[in-house]
């Protein structure tokens, strides 16, 4: 998941030095009397291909959240609710550092939460997120 500015330049970055790569390979078309060749470089290239299809998923995604193309993220359990709230977060448009600011935190403390998916936050954190955010959160409690 891309996190911020910083991390969507740098994933539209590999995608460029992925596809050079691949233009490169595919102009070295291995011996046709060689299998084992043929299947490395065929391997070779659809791992290329599947590592552009996921960065290109998550600039997608990315790009769409800043646009507000979406007007609701699901959630299917409480374990889903860290990064829903960084994805809240890059939808309402802040930066780490402004979000870093309405919580009166540094900057820093917000890039580590948010690299940790808020795995050591409390509860009245990940509340102090949520109304920063401006967001509501519903959730069912189903017994089982």
């Amino acid at each position: 998941m891309i996190l911020n500015e910083r991390q969507y330049m740098i994933t539209k970055a590999q995608i460029k030095k992925f596809q050079l790569a691949i233009e490169n390979l595919e102009k070295k078309v291995p011996p046709q009397d060689n299998e084992n060749e043929k299947l490395r470089h065929q391997s070779y290239l659809g791992s290329l291909n599947g590592e552009i299809e996921e960065l290109l998923e998550q600039v997608e995604e990315y790009e769409n959240l800043k646009a507000r193309k979406i007007d609701r993220l699901e959630c299917s359990s409480l374990e889903e609710l860290p990064e829903a709230l960084i994805k809240a977060r890059i939808f309402r448009g802040l930066t780490q550092e402004q979000l870093a600011e309405r919580l009166n935190v540094k900057e820093q403390q917000v890039q580590r939460d948010e690299a940790n998916q808020y795995a050591n936050s409390s509860f009245t954190k990940i509340l102090k997120v949520q109304r920063a955010l401006n967001i509501e959160i519903r959730e069912e409690v189903i017994f089982k």
